[in-house]
């Protein structure tokens, strides 16, 4: 059976994660589980009184958390917040992501522990963020498979880390066994291998078939079956993942353009045609890439 509670944290975090950037935003989430945290509404002294913050970077993150609908002022004329209806939704659901039930549990918490932070939970929302990422990167690549590094330019992070996060994940004894974690042969160690001798490997990580199956649950799978301009992408990149995508694109752009300047110069009377074709091609790839990510 899929496990649903896993569903929910990737579909629920990657929601939240595009209205605060948990891995950059700490101290708004430190904010908003105050004031959840509270009975009361909060001045922004008592914010950052709190949680041992200056108050000019307390004001920042508050001015920004009300743009985003999260907190309002109680009045206009002073600077006193308290949660919107939004504010308290994502904190119910993310509670509910770590098991507890609700805001009663939360003042509860911090009667107990005398605040609430946000490290604790960065501790399970960042790894689920990543391990979202994983999910769709491999789930595009055209063999299911990919090896560390390239997935860690997808998550942004140092193969190490991803490696810690996503270790969990394929454990054979884990009920939520997600990807299989293999070392093999590309193309370019066997080649070093032949050159330089030796039995060097990477690290690739494929699929599991709970892994295909949480893949085709996700919203992004349905966006990307029912959307031929996203699928023309996929085909040709080898995969959805943006940074992905441009990171394959730069090394494909720098080659051919090395290429290109070779022949420029060696025939010369063909610089024109060239020199269409390239604009040509860079014309269609950029409106492709912009019809599949900016809609």
């Amino acid at each position: 059976m899929l496990p649903q509670n896993v569903l929910m944290k990737l579909e629920k975090l990657r929601e939240f994660d595009s209205m605060i950037d948990f891995s950059r935003s700490r101290l708004q989430l430190d904010i908003v589980l105050q004031l959840a945290a509270s009975r009361n509404p909060l001045s922004a002294a008592d914010i950052a009184k709190a949680l041992g913050q200056r108050k000019k970077p307390v004001l920042d993150a508050l001015r920004k958390l009300e743009l985003k609908g999260f907190i309002k002022r109680v009045s206009d004329r002073e600077n006193v917040y308290e949660l919107t209806d939004l504010g308290r939704q994502m904190i119910e659901d993310l509670m509910a992501i770590l098991g507890i039930s609700d805001l009663n549990e939360v003042i509860k918490m911090k009667r107990r522990y005398d605040k609430v932070e946000a490290r604790d939970l960065l501790k399970i929302v960042i790894p689920v963020n990543y391990l979202y990422d994983v999910l769709i990167a491999l789930g595009t690549s055209r063999s299911m498979e990919m090896d560390i590094r390239e997935l860690s330019r997808v998550a942004g992070i140092s193969p190490q880390r991803l490696a810690m996060y996503i270790e969990p994940y394929t454990d054979t004894k884990s009920e939520v066994r997600l990807f299989k974690k293999v070392h093999k042969e590309t193309l370019l160690t066997r080649i070093r291998n032949m050159l330089l001798g030796g039995r060097k490997t990477v690290t690739v990580y494929r699929l599991t078939n709970l892994g295909r199956e949480i893949f085709y649950k996700l919203p992004i799978y349905m966006k990307i079956k029912n959307d031929p301009i996203i699928r023309l992408v996929t085909r040709v990149f080898g995969n959805y993942s943006p940074k992905l995508v441009i990171y394959r694109l730069s090394l494909g752009s720098v080659v051919a353009s090395s290429v290109l300047t070779a022949v420029l110069l060696l025939l010369p009377q063909v610089a024109l045609a060239v020199a269409a074709v390239w604009l040509i091609t860079w014309l269609l790839l950029g409106t492709l890439l912009l019809l599949a990510y900016g809609r």
